[in-house]
């Protein structure tokens, strides 16, 4: 695999994070960033209950417009945005090759971009409530089982969570939900980057996906998954810079 400074910019996956903060803190611009919505996103950032939620809906659809303008060289309200029928987000333009995805959790943002690949990314919160033990043999693979469980009591819950979120990260990319039986998907965490695999009804599915795991901030896990059919893949993960934004 090669590194982000030495890879062609087809080969390069690149993952933008920002916490809430950055437009939540000032009102002004946070009406900027509204302005950047179409009539669809406005009604949809209008409806949200919780002020987090609302505000990571915002600052996502705001880093996509702008990563996306600026891959395609135009204003970040400038390009039709379209959903998949699960929901994966779109460049809704003719011949388009520009391909990204979005997350959120506990007020942090993530935006991966690629061009000519399908991409997913997921964000879960280290943090959050403690999850029951009995869901991993619901969602996981045997072999993922197995070294959740020899992490023992103080390491199974993060472990856990680093599986779910690849898994995500996945099935966000192909645009699956979570359509398919999860524990169908194995994932191994050995060598030097995550690999998949899938068993049962699964079997014989395209395995030609490169992954990437990370931790943002102390609280957050980050996973980016990337199909390699079109050639070889290196993740570069990294802030977004403040004055990208509205």
């Amino acid at each position: 695999m090669p590194s982000p400074a030495s890879c062609p910019a087809r080969a390069l996956v690149r993952v933008w994070h920002a916490h809430v903060d950055v437009l939540a803190r000032d009102a002004a611009r946070r009406d900027r960033a509204v302005r950047w919505l179409d009539e669809r996103g406005r009604a949809r950032y209008a409806r949200y209950r919780h002020d987090e939620d609302r505000e990571m809906f915002l600052l996502g659809r705001v880093m996509a417009r702008a990563l996306v303008g600026r891959t395609m060289d135009r204003p970040p309200d400038a390009w039709r945005w379209r959903e998949g029928p699960r929901g994966r987000p779109e460049v809704a333009e003719p011949n388009a090759t520009v391909r990204f995805n979005l997350a959120h959790s506990a007020g942090l943002v993530a935006c991966v971009l690629a061009d000519g690949r399908d991409v997913g990314v997921d964000l879960e919160d280290r943090a959050r409530r403690p999850l029951d033990p009995q869901i991993v043999r619901r969602y996981c693979a045997p072999a993922e089982v197995a070294d959740i469980d020899a992490q023992g009591a103080g390491g199974w819950h993060d472990r856990f969570l680093t599986y779910w979120t690849l898994k995500e990260a996945y099935l966000k990319a192909r645009g699956l939900g979570i359509a398919v039986p999860l524990a169908e998907i194995a994932l191994s965490l050995g060598g030097p980057s995550p690999s998949i695999g899938f068993l049962d009804s699964l079997a014989g599915a395209d395995a030609r996906w490169a992954f990437h795991v990370s931790a943002p901030t102390a609280r957050h896990l980050l996973a980016a998954a990337a199909h390699t059919g079109p050639g070889p893949v290196a993740f570069d993960v990294r802030p977004l810079p403040d004055d990208w934004l509205p």
